[in-house]
Parts: C-alpha cells; sequence; structure tokens
C-alpha cells in the first residue's frame, strides 16, 4: 500500500526548520513568547 503525505504536510515541508529557528534566533522572536514557540505559532497559521 502507497502512503501519501498530505497537502498540510507537503507546504509546511516546503519551509527549512533550521533556516526558521535561525531567524527567530536573530531576531530574539521568543523573548517574549509565553505558550507557543515560534515555529508552532507558525504552523498553526499556516493551517488557518
Amino acid at each position: 500500500m502507497v502512503r501519501h503525505s498530505s497537502l498540510f504536510s507537503q507546504i509546511v515541508g516546503f519551509f527549512d526548520r533550521n533556516q526558521f529557528a535561525r531567524l527567530v534566533s536573530e531576531h530574539d522572536a521568543e523573548r517574549n513568547s509565553k505558550g507557543f514557540k515560534c515555529w508552532d505559532h507558525f504552523v498553526s497559521m499556516l493551517f488557518c
């Protein structure tokens, strides 16, 4: 049986998590984060 990844998974796969993490640390984007990490917030916004 052939398994296919979902369209959402394919879209998220376009974004490099290492580069995203580098940009987050470069801009100190998680300094006031209380619940969600930046990656989690980004993925949830993509889903919307």
